[in-house]
């Protein structure tokens, strides 16, 4: 009898579990999937105001998920280690973030990772998403011309310096003679690392114009990944024909003579004029 009703005992208990199984998978909640939309400038200056809005919502229906926790994390692309990370609680009732400082914080240029996540929570799955940036610099290229005057047939000597230009070591920089008549020709020069604290390069070089008249000189630099091109101030040469500026003051000087002649001979005319028809009155 007692092992009737044990037998009985075990059959039903294996009997509850089954039983049990489906009404406990029903119980469990369901978890909504989520969203994270990041916007953001993927290009700027080191030092300029970094602005990183986003919203979190729900899928596919697109609600917003408000009063809830976004992780951000600010990583340079190719290391591990993040550099910033923040907080920040979505706005009730858009589900909307933002995250704004200078980007001098994230202390180098390059290009960054920022990873915006979402946990688990109030009844949504977690999610994350990345987005690429890359704070840049602006160098400054300067232009110096040995004379601003020359003869035809003379030549100038020109030199620079590329400043705040990283990496820039074996870069080139572009000079660029423009003639009268708007055609040019271009001098591709090396630059020469100028050391210090701050990189830079330098570069010099000698040119002789082919024509006379007024040139425009111009340099530039393509600049590159972490570095925006760079261009110097438009510089003006005078190119003159030998004995032009002497055949020109001469030919003033003439003219200038001639006229004083001139004035001087009517004058003259005149008073001859005046003395005849005083003597003729007084007959």
């Amino acid at each position: 009898m007692q092992r009737r009703m044990l037998a009985f005992a075990f059959v039903g208990l294996i009997f509850c579990s089954l039983v049990s199984i489906p009404t406990w998978t029903i119980a469990q909640p369901v978890l909504q999937p989520a969203k994270i939309e990041l916007s953001l400038s993927h290009h700027l200056l080191r030092g300029e105001l970094m602005i990183i809005s986003g919203r979190l919502s729900t899928v596919p229906d697109d609600r917003p998920i408000a009063l809830a926790k976004i992780h951000l994390q600010y990583y340079r692309s190719g290391e591990t280690d993040f550099t910033r990370e923040v907080i920040i609680i979505t706005s009730n009732p858009s589900g909307r973030f933002e995250d704004i400082f200078n980007t001098t914080s994230l202390l180098r240029i390059g290009t960054w990772i920022v990873n915006a996540s979402f946990p688990s929570q109030f009844g949504y799955e977690g999610a994350s998403t990345l987005e690429t940036f890359t704070i840049m610099v602006q160098p400054a290229l300067s232009l110096y011309l040995s004379n601003h005057g020359i003869t035809f047939g003379q030549s100038i000597t020109f030199s620079g310096l590329l400043f705040a230009c990283i990496p820039c070591i074996q870069d080139e920089v572009v000079v660029s003679f423009s003639r009268p008549d708007n055609t040019s020709i271009s001098i591709s020069l090396r630059l020469t690392a100028t050391g210090g604290p701050y990189p830079g390069g330098y570069y010099n070089g000698t040119f002789t114009p082919d024509v006379p008249g007024t040139w425009r000189v111009r340099a530039a630099w393509k600049g590159n990944e972490v570095t925006l091109p760079a261009y110097s101030q438009v510089e003006e040469l005078t190119v003159e024909v030998p004995g032009a500026r002497s055949d020109a003051r001469m030919f003033l000087y003439a003219a200038t003579a001639a006229a004083v002649l001139g004035v001087l001979a009517l004058a003259l005319m005149l008073r001859r004029r005046g003395s005849r028809k005083s003597s003729a009155g007084s007959g």
